[in-house]
């Protein structure tokens, strides 16, 4: 099978394309169209089995980066799934290096991982706890107001310290360097932080790099208090407002945040999805 490159000439077609395949394209589009929207596609290779009918897609870093890579991923079923496979051994082939994958449903990577129930090593890692996949319609945001003593502002530079302590992957080997990559975020993605009128941040929420958005936080003495609603759907509204899709993953077991987040709207997608580490030893 060859491996496909889509050219800067075919990103509206791709783009049409992917909206066709929703709902199971949603993290294979919202990523696509963050990366376009912030000129950052320039560092991805966009991958497909076929063009212009494809299967599978895969975004991946067009080299290693300091942070992480991670692959973004539609495959449009387990049929699929060995195609995913030479499409990320591809991938790694320009990296040489682990790729965190995401955005394949759970019956693909189920598919993905069998096909090496047979050998003595099988290159992916699969997290077991399965994500609920949101999705926040424009019109189920509804504007929260926001308490006195509080002001609406966004992450920046200054945040990482509080950030770096707060979050719980902090600790995880997973990252390089925790800073590096929330400053990656920061910069580049929308965030909403609310402080108190001295300026201390007390809750905030951001879009990750794959198009979801997380790292919601409202720090212990400040719960109760609606604040994150308020910043949930603040930075709902401001991908609203540019035109693109809201999407959230939620692990499946933590019964408060799904609760939260279908308060707060979100309406749940007929599929799950888990997370994969691709090790890969040997080239194909």
């Amino acid at each position: 099978m060859a491996v496909r490159e889509v050219l800067t000439e075919e990103y509206d077609e791709l783009d049409q394309k992917l909206e066709k395949e929703l709902p199971l394209s949603i993290c294979g589009l919202v990523h696509f169209r963050l990366m376009r929207r912030k000129h950052l596609l320039t560092e991805k290779m966009v991958l497909v089995d076929s063009w212009p009918d494809f299967s599978v897609l895969v975004i991946v870093d067009r080299q290693r980066r300091e942070i992480f890579p991670i692959a973004v991923c539609f495959c449009r079923g387990p049929e699929f799934a060995s195609t995913l496979d030479t499409i990320l051994h591809s991938a790694w082939g320009e990296l040489s290096s682990p790729m965190f994958a995401v955005g394949s449903s759970c019956d693909v990577n189920d598919a993905l991982v069998n096909q090496y129930k047979s050998e003595t090593y099988c290159p992916f890692r699969q997290n077991h706890d399965k994500a609920v996949v949101y999705t926040l319609p424009a019109d189920n945001s509804v504007h929260i107001l926001m308490p006195d003593g509080f002001r609406e502002t966004e992450l920046s530079e200054r945040h990482l310290d509080v950030l770096c302590k707060t979050w719980p992957y902090s600790k995880s080997n997973e990252f390089s360097s925790t800073e590096r990559w929330l400053k990656y975020h920061i910069y580049n993605f929308p965030t909403v932080c609310i402080e108190t009128a001295d300026g201390c941040p007390v809750a905030w929420e951001l879009q990750q790099e794959y198009g979801s958005v997380g790292m919601l936080h409202v720090e212990p003495e400040y719960r109760r208090k609606k604040l994150g609603s308020i910043v949930s759907r603040t930075l709902a509204k401001k991908l609203n407002k540019g035109g693109h899709l809201v999407l959230a993953l939620v692990t499946e077991n933590n019964d408060p945040s799904v609760k939260f987040h279908e308060k707060n709207g979100y309406v749940r997608l007929p599929f799950k999805i888990s997370f994969l580490g691709c090790f890969f030893e040997t080239k194909q």
